[in-house]
């Protein structure tokens, strides 16, 4: 069954979603206010950092549009925009009604919101729409999204009609997947009791690890060990400096602050943000108990919350540079991705490598945040840097290949 669909916002969940149902065969719509992002997607030029999309995109029809009359006579419209936090944690669903608004000003067919948004969110949206409704979550890990967008572990439709579930059912059955129907509300909390659980995962064992620096006792094994019982596993057992991302920190703090809302008591969730917002710090308490910072050059490898994407919303990168700013160290940095969207950010205050050769180069002191493979070349760089401090942020490296070093990593300090 092929259908016309529009995706609503353009943004990584939107144009993900769009490129990959129009990969599949169907004729697709985006609809994003930003007029620059519209213009770069019909020239095939994605404006997010993704493997695969720009050839997905090339060899498909994906028309980008400002106009939300190009939604008439669309079967299914997806509202992909973004749910960003207010400055209290809580979500801010402005753009998701705005978006609910303009398309019950034209004709449309099936709403289906894959923002993330806050149990009871549908609901309103239902209000403005009308009754054919649904809420879909995504997913997607950046860096492998449409990975996960054409093999998904399941697939979640949360509505009301038989007619829309059996419209959305034949949407995703050309997916070898499980196809799982429920309330709005289940499907809304389904996305952030996802995130929250992996949230968790990881600040469990970046706290194990900081015992571990302490007791002498190696993570990595201690995380190879527990992840090989079944009802553990082993991923997202990999100690580091924390998560970062659009995904994590926001929902969490959502969820977090939704809960408070109607006065329930959030202890576990309020120690994972307090935990992941401390462990970008190790990097820093590490290299002061090795080197005098202020005057220092500190070169941080890696700006991107997590390799494969130029996302550096809530990097943990951020936290650590602007840390050894006010130590007064001269940080350069280097990410084989992410410079101009940090360049956004930090301006002249910080130098920006133009490769890894030249960040290391006349370093005091290298920081290894962000795990990109490219990193793994560090040992043959070495020998340009003016100290011999190499911290390891996310267990990437093989201490073994930097034995001659004052070597250390969160975890095994």
């Amino acid at each position: 069954m092929l259908v016309k669909i529009s995706v609503v916002g353009s943004g990584y969940v939107g144009l993900v979603t769009g490129a990959c149902f129009a990969e599949i065969g169907h004729d697709v719509v985006l609809v994003d206010i930003d007029k620059a992002k519209v213009e770069a997607i019909n020239r095939k030029e994605p404006p997010i950092h993704e493997q695969g999309l720009r050839e997905m995109l090339e060899r498909n029809k994906v028309k980008a549009t400002t106009d939300y009359s190009e939604i008439s006579g669309s079967d299914v419209v997806f509202i992909c925009v973004g749910t960003p936090s207010s400055d209290d944690g809580s979500v801010n669903l402005d753009y998701t009604f705005s978006a609910a608004r303009s398309i019950a000003d034209v004709d449309h067919g099936i709403v289906a919101v894959k923002s993330t948004v806050v149990p009871g969110t549908t609901a309103k949206v239902r209000a403005i729409v009308g009754p054919r409704v649904a809420v879909n979550p995504e997913f997607l890990r950046e860096g492998r999204a449409i990975s996960d967008f054409m093999n998904p572990d399941r697939v979640v439709i949360g509505c009301e009609s038989d007619e829309v579930f059996s419209v959305l059912e034949q949407l995703y059955s050309q997916f070898k997947t499980t196809i799982i129907r429920c309330s709005l509300e289940t499907a809304e909390m389904t996305k952030y009791a996802n995130n929250a659980f992996l949230a968790t995962k990881i600040s469990f064992i970046n706290e194990i690890a900081n015992m571990c620096e302490r007791f002498g006792a190696d993570i990595g094994g201690v995380a190879h060990a527990i992840g090989l019982d079944s009802r553990i596993s082993p991923k997202f057992l990999r100690a580091g400096i924390g998560f970062g991302g659009s995904c994590f920190p926001k929902d969490v703090k959502a969820l977090v602050a939704r809960a408070k809302e109607d006065g329930i008591e959030t202890h576990l969730l309020d120690a994972v943000l307090e935990r992941n917002s401390r462990q970008p710090l190790r990097m820093v308490e590490m290299l002061k108990n090795r080197i005098g910072i202020k005057g220092s050059r500190i070169a941080v490898l890696g700006l991107a919350f997590k390799p494969g994407t130029d996302d550096i919303r809530e990097a943990p990168s951020l936290k650590v540079i602007d840390e050894l700013l006010g130590m007064k160290a001269e940080v350069v940095v280097y990410d084989p991705e992410a410079m101009a969207n940090a360049k956004l950010v930090y301006g002249n205050k910080v130098v920006f490598a133009q490769s890894l050769k030249n960040a290391v180069e006349g370093s005091d002191a290298l920081l290894l945040v962000t795990e990109w493979d490219e990193f793994k070349g560090l040992r043959e760089h070495l020998s340009s840097m003016r100290g011999n401090v190499v911290i390891d942020g996310r267990l990437a490296l093989d201490r073994a290949d930097f034995k001659d070093m004052d070597f250390g990593g969160v975890g095994y300090g």
